[in-house]
């Protein structure tokens, strides 16, 4: 009671700026406050992070903020005109793509902030935009419709659920094949969409009665994927549900109360859940409960899972005589509670995890804050709200032992990082077959490789792409039916070229 008794009269005193937003220990152990960054209002949606640990959070100012790693202001957005409670997503392409309550959704710059482009739905944007192949961008709407836009923001396909059109207020996500995204709406109906074309191929209802207008069925919260597909999800009725890829129900689990926030997965499939009766639930992939820790009322905030196995959540623990006041807190794989750091306030936003292990919170005090952290996020099935610290809604990080499969002449392996005799420096990233993450591309996408040779989409590109280690530093475009030169450590061709038979040689034409 004393340590959490300081660190709520440290909040207080940061909060009046009268200590300075800056590293409170110089040890950093686990869990110690290293900074907090200011917004102009509540920070409702989860933050992203970026490969190089840049911070991007909205705010109920309106403003989309970029912190660096040490906490000081990147850039700031200033271009919505009305609050920001999406989450931030961080696209491949260098893209920060995120909704308003003024029923837009934005494209923005993550070198400068700077808009890029916007596109303007029926209702408020809420959730986290989802990306998919051909970087495709996914978000739903009040409105009751899902947008698939194009990655110059041109609509591709717009989607309604069904004829009630109910508000989507939850995140779609991406099945790892990227043919179909899933969402639900508040409603209770969970929805698989054609990601190519918008055509539904099937809608699950919550269990309970549409008619009851005493028990609300709403999903709110956004679902998480298996590695064998299967989609899990809870419902404002308590229900935790366990779907098959095709929409048949496996099994479902019942809360005391409301399921609002969105779960996770380890890399062992245990399924992490918070709900509004103050406890994080740990299931089995059958359904099976293997404990339950109370960790205050959770609403929306999601559990994010590190590669220690360490769970990070946040939940209401304000009394009469406290006020109002949140608890973040740090569980074991076992349900133990390892560390908790308590707040004025409340707390809506989910952690995130960044790549030196650091972990990051924000608050209804307009607050983001960041503590030391032990381990980076799990490389596991669904470690967190919207997948990895991107929140682009499709999991990549695996252990990739079979792109063995892939690239059989893999010569070594740094940090994860794969070199293989391909075009350009050659690293991969251990990835999701088909997915996978090139050190110059991006992700892209993997499809009838052949030996030494391959070919895939890559998202940047937008364009099919043929690669072979004969010719390690010229690709073949199906677009231009060219071949064309690739500068090792570049994200483009320098040129189209052409292999001149008088001569004898490459020529740039």
């Amino acid at each position: 009671m004393k340590q959490n008794l300081r660190q709520i009269i440290v909040t207080f005193f940061l909060s009046l700026g009268l200590l300075p937003f800056s590293s409170l220990s110089t040890k950093a152990a686990y869990g110690d406050l290293l900074w907090m960054g200011m917004t102009g209002d509540v920070i409702y949606g989860a933050p992203a992070i970026s490969d190089d640990g840049r911070i991007v959070v909205g705010s109920e100012d309106g403003n989309l903020y970029c912190f660096t790693p040490d906490g000081s202001i990147d850039w700031v957005f200033t271009g919505a005109g009305d609050w920001i409670d999406s989450s931030p997503t961080i696209g491949s392409n260098g893209t920060v793509y995120v909704g308003s309550w003024d029923h837009h959704l934005y494209a923005v710059s993550l070198e400068d902030g700077s808009l890029k482009w916007k596109y303007e739905t029926g209702g408020f944007i809420i959730g986290s935009p989802a990306i998919g192949p051909e970087g495709t961008i996914f978000a739903g709407s009040t409105d009751g419709f899902l947008y698939a836009l194009n990655p110059d923001g041109s609509l591709r396909w717009f989607s309604s659920t069904l004829a009630n059109f109910a508000p989507i207020s939850g995140s779609p996500v991406v099945n790892a094949s990227g043919n179909t995204v899933y969402f639900g709406n508040e409603a209770g109906e969970f929805t698989a969409i054609d990601a190519s074309t918008g055509a539904g191929k099937w809608t699950f209802l919550v269990e309970g009665s549409a008619s009851d207008e005493s028990v609300s069925l709403a999903i709110t919260g956004t679902a998480a994927i298996g590695e064998d597909g299967s989609l899990y999800f809870g419902s404002e009725n308590g229900y935790f549900h366990a779907l098959s890829p095709a929409g048949q129900l496996r099994w479902s689990y019942k809360a005391a109360e409301p399921i609002r926030s969105s779960p996770a997965i380890s890399a062992d499939g245990t399924v992490y859940f918070a709900a509004q009766d103050g406890y994080l639930y740990a299931l089995d992939t059958e359904g099976l409960q293997l404990w339950e820790t109370f960790v205050g009322d959770v609403f929306f905030c999601s559990p994010a899972l590190d590669s220690s196995g360490n769970i990070l959540i946040a939940g209401y623990a304000g009394s009469a005589d406290l006020g109002a006041a949140t608890r973040f807190v740090s569980v074991t794989s076992n349900g133990d509670i390892i560390w908790e750091f308590v707040i004025m306030g409340y707390n809506d936003s989910s952690p995130n995890i960044a790549p030196d292990g650091s972990f990051t919170f924000g608050a209804h005090d307009g607050m983001l804050y960041k503590f030391a952290g032990s381990a980076p996020l799990m490389n596991g099935q669904w470690p967190r709200f919207q997948a990895n610290r991107q929140q682009d809604g499709v999991v990549y990080f695996r252990s990739g032992q079979q792109l063995i499969d892939y690239f059989p002449a893999i010569s070594q392996t740094v940090d994860n990082w794969s070199y293989v005799p391909w075009f350009g420096l050659g690293w991969i990233y251990a990835s999701q077959i088909p997915w996978i993450q090139h050190i110059d591309h991006g992700y892209i996408y993997l499809s009838t490789p052949k030996g030494d040779s391959i070919w895939f989409y890559d998202l940047q590109m937008t364009d099919w792409i043929y690669a072979t280690a004969a010719a390690p530093n010229f690709y073949y475009r199906y677009s231009t039916n060219g071949w064309l030169f690739h500068l090792p450590g570049s994200r483009a061709p320098a040129g189209r070229w052409f292999y001149d038979f008088t001569l004898g040689d490459w020529v740039i034409r």
